[in-house]
């Protein structure tokens, strides 16, 4: 058998908590959008194990390799019929989330194929993912518009210390919330400058452990404006709401801290979407991409010049998307 999967895109628009005040650690807010994709293909009837990739993505070979190895050890799988070949990846270290989506592709689809009876978070938790955000292993499986409520926080829990996923591999996927749809006739552009890309490994870390503990009175209003607009903008459908909530959380907090980091490409896009009257948008996690999101799609396709046209000097990957609201696609090939 042959399966290919197909996964959303996470944007993720704000990290909670991280004092740790309260006993916990992290949380967030974030969605899942139709695209750029991972599409990822596996099989366990080939004649000898074999990875491949489109030669843009030859560096996530070993990324592959070293998840499907987390599987294959924990349920004492052999590999010999395995053959990998990701035919489809986007950016990685851009705030989207890709190598999540893609060690969850791996893992589901070697579960899959070998009938597996476990649950996802057993598998996001085996390829050391969700250790800090929780939106991108649920969106894979729910899609949607998704709150995570972080970790137990504290000496003995699940987190002892401010540290992102990467660095967080004993604790469990964070814990879900909640999840909603998002309004279906809500177009997003998706901004990637090409400019230098989001912090990871040991410079996540060392902001991490620079810029916090946040304030506990901006982990308050962060989660003020989640609680009484930002919620209330998905479940009326109402881009206005929700708007004044994401816009106003990018100024406090720790997603503060990650724009003052940023480039002046992203930080003048994120002020020309203010200009341009752009009722929401954001940048996704460490950055640099920058979403924007309209009512509709005529909307969407001229906002989409205006960001080509405002970064013009630099360039980057731009993508008119729409809502993921189902998580990854499954499709047996043979």
């Amino acid at each position: 058998m042959k399966i290919r999967v197909t996964t959303p895109c996470r944007i993720h628009l704000s990290l909670i908590d991280e004092n740790g005040y309260t006993g916990r650690v992290d949380g967030g807010i974030g969605l899942m959008l139709d695209r750029p994709n991972v599409v990822f293909e596996a099989t366990n009837a080939a004649k000898e194990f074999k990875i491949e990739a489109n030669h843009y993505y030859r560096e996530s070979i070993e990324v592959i390799n070293e998840k499907a190895s987390k599987v294959f050890k924990a349920y004492k799988i052999d590999n010999k019929n395995f053959h990998f070949n990701l035919k489809q990846y986007y950016p990685s270290h851009v705030g989207l989330g890709s190598k999540t989506q893609l060690s969850l592709a791996i893992a589901t689809s070697i579960a899959k194929l070998k009938n597996l009876n476990v649950s996802h978070k057993t598998l996001t938790k085996i390829v050391e993912r969700g250790g800090t955000s929780g939106i991108g292993w649920r969106g894979f499986e729910m899609g949607g518009f998704i709150l995570d409520g972080g970790h137990d926080f504290g000496k003995g829990e699940e987190k002892e210390t401010f540290l992102p996923s990467s660095a967080a591999n004993s604790a469990d996927p964070a814990l879900t919330i909640l999840r909603y749809d998002i309004p279906e006739h809500w177009r997003f552009v998706l901004a990637i400058p090409n400019v230098k890309k989001g912090a990871y490994g040991d410079e996540e870390i060392s902001i991490f452990q620079s810029h916090t503990p946040i304030p506990r009175e901006e982990v308050n209003e962060v989660s003020h404006q989640i609680l009484m607009k930002i919620i209330p903008g998905i479940l009326k459908k109402n881009l206005t709401c929700f708007g004044e909530g994401l816009k106003k959380i990018q100024s406090i907090g720790f997603k503060k801290r990650e724009i003052q980091l940023q480039h002046n490409v992203v930080k003048n896009l994120l002020n020309f979407m203010e200009k341009y009257g752009v009722k929401a948008y954001g940048m996704s996690s460490f950055g640099p991409s920058v979403i924007g999101i309209t009512e509709s799609h005529s909307e969407a396709k001229k906002l989409l010049r205006a960001v080509k046209t405002q970064i013009k000097h630099v360039g980057g990957h731009f993508y008119l998307c729409k809502p993921n609201n189902t998580g990854a696609e499954f499709e047996i090939l043979d």
